[in-house]
């Protein structure tokens, strides 16, 4: 059975972390492949990587992951309403990012 590690940065969901990013974990396991877990609300958000839909927030969350080839990605969460968010994230095989953040409402969009 492989090894099991977990980094949490020191930030809340609300946000606060906004300047340097949204607060992530990283869980290793003995696998092939890379992934991302996303626990990003509104979880009806629509996930978008490298610019091809893959679903909503809701389809890789808890135990989902999203299975990515190595190498660097661009993330984006869409939600009417709500500021994109963006990010850049490398994909290492055997690894599982998990993303944590809230959307900020955009208030210029009813």
């Amino acid at each position: 059975m492989g090894r099991l590690g977990l980094w949490v940065a020191a930030c809340g969901l609300g946000g606060g972390c906004a300047s340097v990013g949204p607060p992530r974990a990283v869980l290793e396991y003995a696998g092939q492949e890379g992934g991302l877990q996303l626990f990003v609300r509104p979880a009806d958000g629509q996930v978008y990587v490298d610019g091809d839909y893959m679903g909503k927030v809701s389809d890789f969350q808890g135990s989902r992951v999203l299975w990515l080839p190595r190498g660097l990605h661009a993330l984006e969460v869409r939600r009417d309403g709500y500021h994109t968010f963006f990010r850049q994230f490398e994909v290492t095989l055997g690894l599982v990012e998990i993303m944590v953040y809230d959307l900020p409402r955009n208030p210029d969009v009813r």
